[in-house]
């Protein structure tokens, strides 16, 4: 634990004298106060409220505390030196008060202003303080035992938002800046001891401790959507968490994933995560070298060695390097080659799930799908509950009651990303294609899978009929419960049924949509009115989905709609598909390009009168190909 005063270099440090007359807010987070009025230092640079206290105000001396032995005339030339430190503090704010009262009357108006909130004595209060104060957790299995910090009520900063404004953070989000410092050491981190964030530069730069309370708030990535509920990635997020204390890589990497999300959109060279990124990923190839060496070092090292390629992989694919990221799935599979599948315990499992839908989406960007080979299909099934569930770690019963119901949904889901990789590794730019031998072979494949497709579908959730046919309501279910399975079953039910679509686009190019195709892009559509007319849902910190106020479409309907829109033949449906994908840009990191993708394929198709290839036109149109996240 490194407190703020040892953040900055001892000789430079400024020694100021102990005072019972700084401001309240210093008293209360118990931090030396620098009496700056009508701000101080603290509260300036943590954009907090600075209040002070009244006129006449005498602080009461703690009871039980040893005082100093001093003589009498020592005391009294203190006392009065206090005095005449008050009386100029007192001189200045008035000065300082006038000099503001006159900038006010130039500046913009109030509504224009940005306007932070009170911060009461209640709130003052460090969310992830009992998550890094412990160093060392007891665990009931290989889980954190006890819940992860509450969420706020109230709209919550927006955890897989690229370019996040921190002006527009909500007020729970600015008084969860009033934390301790005291979540990372700046000088592991690769950070400048002492270094913080000035006004000018607030709205672009974070520094760590804001990277460290983000992440401990943040829900699940939006492609974590599909596998997590709010119970289980709160947990993940606390073994995280708890990793960062064991493993530099693993601290390197959680700051390179919260200072990606934190980037301003008024930052033009967003590159304050990669030196997080680089000294994480060091370590990973010295960790790496060395179980080459011993492999004994792999039963200590798995778990921190899959959450770092993780988060490093998720970075790369935000940030449009799909080559770092393949490599760094590379890296995981032959890790875990190394390891049987037997033997892997509930964190391993969860983390190697995380990995099969990164690399479902990383496929088709030119990726292998190692993760994804339909022999390992079992192995990430992730059915076991931890220990502490049972101890009342949950929120409440509706918590682990959603967190039963929706397994299978996502095992389901898990099995529909398999196929996104089979199907890719058939495309022209996985194997050679244009020979008659080579299309024979495509057509095999391509049978094989697709008869892979329907045998799935009888293996579809218990509840997904109903909650197709909207069946899933109250007094069954509450009324939450009942919206969010129905919403998670519903992408899983049009996830699938791109799987036909995605397949007859790389296998049958050229020949006419079958049956299968129809039915599929007919299904699609049925969800996507059906998740329109269903309410959404008034909790924003929801996990499972996240919704924007001008499109009620879940983020990972985003693959489903690309499918829908280079089939579809209706020229409103095409525009209304293209609205619908830049609308959640805010909310899917390249939403926005892959409506402007969708929008070129449906020119060029349109001119040539046959299908084209969405990766050749994402070379032609961005000079790269892109992972759909």
């Amino acid at each position: 634990m490194f407190y703020q005063w040892q953040q900055h270099d001892p000789d430079k440090r400024p020694r100021l004298a102990r005072t019972r007359t700084g401001c309240l807010t210093c008293r209360r987070r118990k931090v030396r106060c620098n009496e700056q009025r009508p701000e101080c230092g603290h509260c300036s640079r943590l954009h907090l409220s600075c209040s002070w206290p009244q006129d006449g105000y005498v602080p009461i001396a703690k009871i039980g505390k040893p005082k100093t032995k001093m003589d009498g005339g020592h005391k009294r030339l203190q006392q009065k030196q206090q005095r005449q430190q008050q009386q100029q503090q007192q001189q200045q704010f008035q000065t300082q008060s006038q000099v503001q009262s006159q900038a006010q009357s130039r500046s913009p108006p109030h509504s224009q202003q940005q306007i932070l909130p009170e911060v009461e004595f209640s709130e003052i209060f460090n969310y992830a303080s009992f998550l890094w104060d412990d160093p060392s957790p007891t665990f009931s299995s290989e889980w954190p035992t006890g819940s992860s910090p509450p969420l706020t009520n109230g709209a919550i900063v927006p955890h897989d938002q690229l370019q996040l404004p921190f002006s527009v953070m909500s007020h729970e989000a600015s008084r969860r800046t009033t934390t301790h410092e005291e979540f990372f050491d700046p000088r592991e981190l690769g950070g400048t001891p002492g270094s913080h964030t000035s006004k000018s530069a607030y709205f672009t730069t974070f520094n760590e401790s804001q990277l460290a309370d983000f992440f401990a708030q943040s829900n699940a990535p939006p492609i974590l959507a599909p596998v997590e509920t709010n119970s289980r990635w709160a947990r993940m997020r606390k073994m995280l968490i708890y990793m960062c204390g064991k493993s530099t890589m693993v601290k390197n990497a959680v700051m390179a994933f919260a200072a990606l999300q934190m980037h301003s959109s008024a930052d033009q060279n967003p590159t304050m995560y990669t030196k997080y990124y680089n000294a994480s990923r060091e370590k990973l190839v010295e960790v790496l070298a060395d179980i080459r060496k011993d492999q004994r070092v792999m039963a200590a090292e798995l778990k921190h060695i899959l959450a770092v390629v993780f988060l490093l992989t998720y970075i790369d694919l935000l940030a449009d390097d799909v080559y770092k990221a393949h490599a760094n799935l590379r890296e995981a599979y032959d890790t875990l080659q190394l390891v049987k599948s037997g033997t892997l315990g509930i964190t391993e499992k969860c983390l190697l799930s995380w990995l099969r839908l990164l690399d479902g989406r990383a496929v088709s960007a030119g990726g292998e799908g190692l993760f994804l080979n339909e022999d390992d299909i079992n192995i990430t099934e992730d059915i076991e509950t931890p220990t502490e569930a049972a101890d009342d770690s949950m929120e409440n019963a509706e918590a682990v009651l959603e967190d039963i119901l929706t397994r299978p949904a996502f095992s389901f889901f898990q099995k529909v990303q398999s196929f996104m990789g089979r199907i890719s590794r058939i495309d022209p730019w996985h194997r050679s294609r244009g020979t008659v031998e080579d299309e024979t072979e495509v057509m095999i494949i391509a049978q094989k899978i697709s008869k892979d497709i329907k045998a799935l579908w009888q293996q579809r959730p218990p509840l997904m009929d109903q909650a197709i046919a909207q069946k899933l309501a109250p007094p069954l279910l509450a009324p939450s419960l009942a919206n969010t399975l129905t919403r998670a079953l519903m992408v899983c039910y049009a996830n699938y049924h791109a799987c036909f679509v995605h397949l007859h686009r790389v296998a049958y190019k050229n020949l006419p949509r079958t049956p299968d195709v129809k039915n599929a892009l007919s299904a699609i559509r049925e969800v996507i009115e059906n998740i329109i007319q269903l309410p959404p849902d008034s909790d924003p910190s929801e996990s499972v989905f996240t919704f924007t106020s001008g499109s009620p479409l879940p983020i990972n309907m985003l693959w489903p709609l690309l499918m829908l829109g280079v089939e579809s033949d209706d020229q409103t449906q095409r525009t209304w598909v293209v609205a619908s994908m830049k609308s959640i840009e805010s909310i899917v990191s390249n939403a926005r390009i892959t409506a402007d993708v969708l929008e070129e394929v449906i020119r060029r198709q349109d001119e040539t009168g046959q299908r084209v290839d969405i990766r050749q036109v994402m070379h032609d149109t961005f000079t790269r190909a892109f992972a759909i996240v």
